[in-house]
């Protein structure tokens, strides 16, 4: 008798291409068991196929994309926003569309939907809670830096730690900015707003 046929499969960076993420977030995503994943008779690690496009596609629906507004006669920025919590997700989204009115808003839930839909479009803003399931905010920013492609213009930090629990779960990337909770809105929209500022350049 013949074995069974081996089903389809990948490469770890086969993966990494496919979602747009990095190998060693592919690595952690097969040994948490969000992919299935074994290794061949010579020690490669192959990635099944049905795995990884079920991954995706469970990802990318729960992703909502919200454009804000009216269409502007020029495209506005895009914005990712990132928060477990729905009342939170909202708060965010409200302050943007109020902010950036053109905007085109996309919310997801948690850093690995995040991962995802920054691996197939690039938002100009992401804008992060920290604490979330799974994978916290701060994670899921070291894996972006790992990443393919190129990362969003500016990112904001949206949490209600303090520098302390900051600093231990490996602190903020430089250049990111910070918003504490509770969100006081006119502070959020002043770092929206300075995210679209052209960066400064010394004389």
């Amino acid at each position: 008798m013949s074995s069974a046929a081996t089903p389809p499969s990948f490469s770890t960076a086969e993966v990494a291409q496919r979602l747009g993420v990095s190998a060693p977030t592919v690595q952690r995503w097969v040994d948490q068991g969000y992919i299935k994943a074994w290794k061949t008779v010579g020690g490669h690690r192959r990635i099944d196929a049905a795995s990884v496009e079920s991954f995706l596609a469970s990802q990318q629906l729960q992703a909502v994309a919200r454009p804000a507004g009216k269409t502007p006669a020029r495209p506005g920025p895009s914005v990712l926003v990132v928060d477990d919590n729905p009342d939170d997700r909202d708060l965010l989204s409200a302050v943007v569309e109020a902010t950036l009115p053109d905007a085109a808003i996309q919310v997801v839930e948690n850093g690995f939907q995040a991962l995802v839909a920054i691996g197939q479009v690039t938002p100009d803003i992401l804008l992060t809670d920290v604490v979330m399931p799974h994978m916290n905010g701060l994670e899921m920013l070291r894996e972006l830096r790992q990443a393919r492609t190129p990362g969003p213009r500016a990112i904001v930090v949206v949490t209600s730690l303090g520098p302390e629990r900051l600093a231990a779960l490996g602190g903020l990337p430089a250049g990111v900015g910070l918003v504490h909770k509770p969100v006081a809105p006119d502070g959020l929209a002043a770092a929206l707003r300075a995210c679209l500022e052209p960066p400064k350049i010394n004389e």
